[in-house]
């Protein structure tokens, strides 16, 4: 944790783990809404009232679920797209390190090379 008290979280597994929390907050939402689904005339102060209460907690309901499942979706692709960038990564740098370069040093320059020029010394 930094001087000023802000934890830096670097990487994709904590905005997947941060994604997946807000889903299960989101599941937490929708069974809160879902135990009180049905007002009674009591309840709201008219037949009217009671019914449009009752779809707006069912509308609630389904966009909460709705929701969730996206949370908890999308932080599976981030953790998935993290695992592939990760192998990924690991197979470029095995071929780049299998490739040989001529010579005793290990600069390179864009001069020319066995009398062709290179395609880099353009930019």
């Amino acid at each position: 944790m930094g001087f000023d008290g802000y934890q830096i979280k670097a990487g994709m597994t904590g905005q997947a783990r941060q994604l997946d929390d807000a889903g299960t907050d989101m599941d937490g939402v929708s069974s809160a809404v879902k135990s009180r689904t049905s007002y009674s005339y009591d309840d709201a102060g008219g037949n009217d009232a009671a019914s449009a209460l009752n779809a707006f907690v069912k509308a609630w309901e389904a966009e909460a679920k709705t929701l969730a499942s996206a949370l908890h979706e999308l932080g599976g692709k981030v953790q998935l797209a993290k695992k592939t960038y990760h192998g990924t990564d690991g197979l470029v740098e095995t071929r780049v390190d299998s490739v040989s370069v001529g010579g005793t040093s290990g600069l390179t320059d864009t001069s020319t090379h066995g009398g062709r020029g290179s395609v880099l010394s353009s930019y």
